[in-house]
């Protein structure tokens, strides 16, 4: 038995049937296209990758809707196989046994972004509401929401389990984090009501829910 178990390899989903999900609709294509040699995968947010099951039209950042009037929309392939990996803790993933928690230590204001040099109390005192600083700069989101796979921005570190265990039990890591958390959905246009997460619209939605759809 424990050969059997020791032998055992993480394959990763190579159709969209093969991802549990609740979407029941079908994929683009049937023929997912191979991986690339850069290493990095096309990872889509949880955001955008709900976002297709709304009308494109409806410009409302609710969640809820009749189905019959809703149009089928065809399931992304890489969003759903993005989506499988983060459900399963990612596999096939391979932990650093030196942690930096780094992450940690950005959420803390003890080190800036890279390669910004930017400090995280700056980003939630001063960026709030300056939209375009927040639509173009693209070294900050992979500080604010880290990945446990590599993303875009090579200097931002990957986020461990243990990482994540120290961050559940730091207070002050916690709720700036919130604070991240508030000023994205302020970009989209949409308010944090609650902790225990129950959003709503801003008063500026019309604006800036455009952005979640696209």
């Amino acid at each position: 038995m424990g050969n059997l178990m020791g032998s055992w390899r993480y394959k990763e989903p190579s159709t969209v049937e093969e991802c549990d999900s609740t979407w029941g609709s079908d994929s683009e294509s049937d023929e997912p296209a191979g991986e690339d040699d850069s290493g990095i995968s096309e990872s889509v947010s949880p955001a955008e990758s709900g976002r297709s099951a709304a009308d494109p039209g409806d410009m409302s950042p609710q969640l809820t809707g009749s189905p019959e009037s809703a149009p089928k929309m065809k399931r992304s392939f890489y969003a759903a196989r993005d989506l499988y990996k983060y459900r399963h803790s990612y596999p096939n993933n391979k932990e650093s046994r030196q942690p930096e928690y780094r992450n940690l230590r950005f959420y803390l204001n003890k080190i800036p972004l890279v390669p910004d040099g930017i400090y995280i109390e700056e980003i939630l005192t001063k960026w709030r509401g300056d939209y375009d600083k927040l639509e173009h700069n693209h070294t900050y989101i992979q500080w604010l929401f880290p990945l446990r796979e590599q993303g875009l921005n090579f200097y931002a570190q990957e986020l461990t389990q243990d990482e994540i265990k120290e961050f559940q039990s730091t207070r002050e890591a916690k709720r700036r984090f919130v604070a991240a958390y508030s000023l994205m959905l302020d970009f989209y246009g949409i308010k944090l009501l609650d902790k225990s997460g129950n959003v709503a619209r801003a008063p500026n939605w019309q604006e800036r829910f455009q952005h979640l759809n696209e």
